[in-house]
């Protein structure tokens, strides 16, 4: 999985389960690869960092980012 397809993935999915359920993804298929390829090796984690950033540029803020951690501990039961 690229780096976008990653990152389009992640935000599909934490935008339907925040409640945006027309624009977001609902495939528990996707779910389970995108946790795959984040499981592989500690690549997925500065992958995570780059893709944070993206909601610290406008009109994301810092609660986005707080938002979207919290999304990946618990939703997606990734270990942060």
């Amino acid at each position: 999985m690229t780096d976008e397809e990653l990152f389009d993935a992640l935000d599909g999915l934490w935008a339907y389960d925040t409640g945006s359920t027309d624009s977001g993804i609902h495939d528990e298929g996707l779910r389970e690869r995108v946790k795959a390829e984040l499981a592989k090796d500690l690549a997925g984690l500065s992958r995570l960092t780059k893709f944070t950033r993206r909601y610290l540029e406008a009109p994301y803020n810092v609660a986005d980012v707080a938002s979207f951690i919290r999304w990946l501990a618990h939703d997606m039961e990734i270990d942060l």
